[in-house]
């Protein structure tokens, strides 16, 4: 099960019209966070490609890469993020790679300006790749026009700009943004779950469990410290790392996938129980004998319930060796003000969550967060069941 917040936005600007490929004609991508601008001549972008079929996008036919099919792509990437600037990122080769992957089959050699930028920290274990694939696919989509956009207002209309407006993308193409995005996580880290790309699609919280996705009702909101451990970590080396330890124990790593399992089984019952179920007397909470700082933390009965089920879920994540240092110095400095954190995406490293009472006051926070930023660590309240996938666009001359 993943939870999830979606905070990814797109800007995707064409330059006009499909038809025959001209000399000048070009594709450019601006990935600020990861340090990439490059501007490439379609006809460059073409001569990559060997598979006629390539040249014949069909936007609603989702296909997988194959590098076998693009046999120089990846010496191209390299070539590219090795000329950028020092600040490429770690990873910048493989959102290249998968931008490629995803423009050419969506849209085949259209001139266009995409520009990604995000509100979540890259790398840091709360699905930036996902949500970055998402927002890719579905901009490449609304551009082929396989996403329906609202009516836009004529070029020189005067309009507010005061605020953005989202709209929701049509229920039956949702499923088709989810499946081209999962290709492009595949890209990304090799063998993904499907569970970021999925999230960051339907939004809100969603249970996925062997394969079988179920978008679920909760009943109770969800106040969560994010906190960045400014530790970079490689996804696909710590899920061969947990195979590996799973090939060595397998009888012990067993036991440990189930009781995970059954942790997110009763996490999931308590999200959909209705509050007036779960009540303990006539308020409904109860007032810990433990303080936050100088303050008592009231908790209701299901946020002790899933206090409990996120120190045992840290515990299980600990044992199968996804933990690290940071992370669990951070579990302690928020234990110490009887709050429970545990990891978030992949581990080693990353973001690591902190589940704050409802009724937790601003000042309790602010301590918290300072403390934890006093030893070199960023963090930011977030809340639990956001929208999924959106559009905003405008007219452009």
């Amino acid at each position: 099960m993943a939870l999830l917040p979606s905070q990814q936005r797109w800007v995707f600007t064409p330059q006009r019209p499909s038809g025959l490929v001209r000399m000048d004609d070009s594709c450019v991508l601006d990935l600020p966070q990861l340090g990439v601008y490059s501007k490439w001549p379609l006809k460059m972008i073409e001569e990559l490609i060997t598979q006629p079929h390539l040249l014949n996008p069909k936007p609603a036919h989702v296909t997988s890469y194959s590098e076998s099919e693009w046999p120089q792509l990846a010496a191209f990437v390299e070539r590219q993020v090795r000329s950028l600037s020092a600040k490429g990122a770690k990873g910048a080769d493989a959102a290249v790679t998968a931008f490629l992957f995803l423009y050419t089959s969506i849209l085949g050699l259209q001139p266009a300006t995409v520009r990604v930028s995000s509100e979540l920290p890259v790398g840091a274990g709360l699905g930036s790749s996902a949500a970055y694939c998402v927002a890719l696919t579905t901009a490449l989509l609304a551009y082929s026009r396989e996403i329906e956009l609202p009516q836009l207002p004529s070029v020189g209309e005067e309009v507010s700009t005061d605020r953005k407006i989202w709209f929701d993308v049509d229920e039956k193409k949702v499923d088709l943004v989810n499946k081209w995005a999962f290709e492009g996580e595949r890209i990304i880290h090799g063998r993904p779950s499907g569970i970021d790309n999925t999230v960051s699609t339907y939004g809100y919280v969603v249970k996925f469990k062997k394969g079988q996705i179920t978008r679920l009702h909760t009943q109770m909101p969800l106040r969560m410290l994010l906190t960045n451990t400014q530790v970079g970590r490689n996804t696909k080396a710590l899920v061969a790392g947990v195979g590996e330890r799973a090939l060595r124990h397998p009888a012990a790593m067993g036991a440990i996938f189930k009781a995970i399992d059954e942790i997110a089984e009763e996490v999931v019952t308590i999200l959909q129980t209705p509050p007036e179920t779960a009540r303990l007397g006539k308020s409904g909470e109860v007032v810990s004998s433990d303080e936050c700082g100088p303050h008592p933390v009231a908790k209701t009965v299901q946020e002790i319930r899933l206090q409990e089920l996120v120190d045992m879920n840290q515990g299980l994540l600990q044992g199968i060796g996804v933990s690290h240092l940071s992370i669990e110095s951070i579990c302690q400095i928020t234990a110490a003000y009887r709050l429970s954190s545990k990891l978030t995406g992949a581990g080693g490293g990353g973001c690591v969550l902190t589940l704050l009472p409802h009724k937790l006051s601003s000042t309790s926070v602010e301590l918290v967060k300072v403390d934890i930023e006093g030893k070199g660590f960023s963090c930011f309240e977030a809340v639990i069941g956001g929208n999924g996938v959106q559009v905003s666009c405008q007219a452009v001359s």
